[in-house]
């Protein structure tokens, strides 16, 4: 290869570069987010009077029924969470009882052997060499399963009931009572 050869590749290479930089960021920059965006701000020249409001989906200046519409969506992703966090741990449970069972069936082909000023030792069969370190293993890692799992099914149950909280605190906040700000009575 010729010295001058190898300066065109190098720029091709650089413009290649350049080009798989440039086309992503051209897309970015054109993307409709961004257009809306800009049509939100307004063009750069506009009065200093206009403000952008931004608030949360939370607040007062939201529909009523909009707002007991995502509670709604939201509570029924909590509970299909919770009912995802229930089945784990009742077969994470599951497993764990097999693996203690086979433990329990592979201990009982194997004898413990005294030895005088030494471990004790066990003589397994062949069945006892193979169901007591499965079902150890299916047994402790079943365990990890089913502690995690309940931790988890622990964090979405107080998700839900905390939703379910939200709902009912927003249908019995539509009653009349006094509002101090305004001083008059509103629903």
């Amino acid at each position: 290869m010729d010295p001058g050869s190898r300066g065109s590749v190098a720029r091709m290479t650089r413009a290649r570069i350049l080009t798989g930089l440039l086309f992503p960021a051209m897309l970015v920059a054109t993307s409709p987010a961004l257009a809306q965006q800009a049509s939100a701000t307004g063009p750069a020249g506009a009065d200093a009077d206009t403000s952008i409001v931004m608030t949360a989906p939370n607040q007062a200046s939201q529909p009523v029924a909009s707002r007991d519409a995502w509670l709604q969506h939201d509570l029924e992703d909590a509970n299909a969470r919770s009912r995802r966090s229930r089945n784990a741990l009742i077969g994470t449970s599951a497993a764990f009882g097999l693996g203690v069972l086979l433990a329990g069936i592979g201990a009982s082909q194997c004898e413990k052997i005294s030895t005088v000023n030494q471990y004790d030792e066990l003589s397994c069969n062949n069945a006892g060499d193979v169901l007591l370190p499965l079902g150890g293993s299916i047994a402790g890692l079943s365990a990890i399963g089913m502690i995690t799992s309940g931790i988890i099914l622990g964090v979405a149950n107080k998700r839900k009931r905390e939703l379910q909280r939200d709902i009912r605190r927003s249908y019995y906040g539509r009653r009349l009572h006094w509002d101090i700000p305004s001083g008059g009575l509103v629903f």
